[in-house]
């Protein structure tokens, strides 16, 4: 599991899922941000991660504590040519700090595991590019700025969703 709780690498989700009812329990500490997580396999294609995080000096305030709600869903399982895709919402039910959406496909080669994806919100921040779902429509290419922070837990701003810039994210992984 990376640091945010689910599959992936250091900070980035990849497309696999854990075993069928597998729970998953982790704590972590870096800097100003103490987190732990709790992720769970609904069924073998969805999965939710409930996170908990103490972060200092956020805000203005000297601590402040963050709840948050994930879901993944696996689109298309590995194949022998074709690598598993996921769809993920992160912290869709919190108070979007981490607020971010994903597509991602890994693909794996013998010892070597390949992912890549594109992402929004907190996943598109870094070299972002205009969102390619503004062919589509309009609204996709600017994120409303949703009432999140501090106090506003638990609001689900669908209206943020895959809006806003997106960027491309990778990364290997190797089985030693």
């Amino acid at each position: 599991l990376n640091f945010m709780g689910v599959p992936g690498l250091l900070d980035m989700p990849t497309a696999h899922q854990m075993r069928d009812a597998d729970l998953n329990l982790t704590l972590g500490a870096f800097t100003d941000t103490r987190r732990g997580t709790m992720h769970f396999q609904i069924t073998p294609r969805l999965s939710g991660v409930f996170r908990y995080a103490n972060l200092t000096g956020y805000g203005g305030e000297d601590e402040y504590y963050d709840r948050s709600f994930d879901l993944r869903f696996l689109v298309a399982e590995e194949g022998r040519y074709t690598p598993a895709v996921t769809v993920g919402l992160q912290d869709f039910g919190g108070t979007g700090i981490y607020a971010g959406e994903y597509v991602v496909a890994t693909k794996t080669f013998g010892r070597l595991r390949a992912s890549g994806g594109i992402g929004w919100g907190r996943l598109g921040s870094y070299n972002g590019f205009t969102n390619p779902l503004g062919i589509l429509a309009d609204g996709f290419k600017t994120r409303p700025e949703g009432e999140t922070g501090i106090g506003q837990t638990g609001r689900v701003d669908t209206d943020q969703w895959f809006r806003g810039d997106a960027a491309l994210f990778g990364g290997l992984q190797y089985a030693v």
